[in-house]
């Protein structure tokens, strides 16, 4: 196991068949951080209250987690929309694991997103959204086992939180926000869209997912990287 100052993931959506849980578990495998940031939409709350999925995959995920906080890893969880009943425990800590609405962090703005992002208020149209990609996994599934390759569920995210993106003015209100706050750096998960660009002068990093983008961010040796897992 390399060992690392800091690990970042988000949008792991643990309870959905999309979720890539072995690719997660394989990823924690791989290090050993101080600290481990959680960055919102670990599990998918809203769709759990549809229908209960989950394997013996998401279960190790938790375990996993759950032995870096027993072994001296510093575990920061972050809640989003689709887990937002953990936002009922904010401010606590349980053993190594503290639950925080945002964090800050060597001079970074830590948020999983949705706080910021307009559309999201409007809490019906976000479940009817998680509703529709539910739907659009299982066509992808049928239709790649027919041989196409095209995503269709990443095809209807990428245009969906494109628009919702440029509506919200989502990355230039997170960037504002690490102002506020004093803070160089910005770290945010919710559009499912890896990225780390500088925007008006603070450097914004977005974690991705792991239903398509299957990426994360590591911080060592004073520096922040975007990895991406490959099977």
């Amino acid at each position: 196991m390399k060992k690392i100052e800091a690990l970042f993931l988000s949008d792991i959506h643990l309870g959905i068949k999309g979720s890539n849980a072995e690719g997660v578990l394989n990823t924690l495998k791989q290090y050993s951080p101080k600290y481990l940031f959680l960055v919102g939409d670990i599990i998918d709350g809203w769709m759990l209250k549809r229908k209960f999925r989950w394997s013996q995959s998401h279960t190790n995920v938790i375990r996993k987690i759950l032995s870096y906080s027993k072994n001296g890893t510093k575990v920061i969880y972050i809640p989003g929309n689709h887990d937002e009943f953990m936002r009922e425990y904010i401010g606590l800590t349980f053993g190594s694991v503290e639950i925080h609405n945002e964090y800050i962090w060597k001079d970074t703005f830590i948020t999983h997103g949705d706080l910021y992002d307009g559309v999201m208020q409007l809490k019906w149209l976000g479940i009817l959204g998680s509703i529709g990609y539910d739907l659009a996994i299982s066509i992808d599934r049928r239709l790649k086992s027919w041989g196409y390759k095209r995503s269709l569920s990443k095809y209807l995210k990428d245009k969906v939180k494109e628009a919702v993106k440029f509506i919200t003015q989502y990355e230039a209100e997170l960037v504002r926000q690490a102002k506020k706050n004093n803070c160089l750096n910005v770290i945010s998960g919710h559009i499912h869209y890896p990225e780390d660009k500088i925007i008006d002068g603070i450097r914004y990093l977005n974690c991705g997912d792991w239903i398509e983008n299957n990426s994360y961010i590591i911080y060592n040796k004073g520096k922040y990287n975007i990895r991406r897992y490959k099977e």
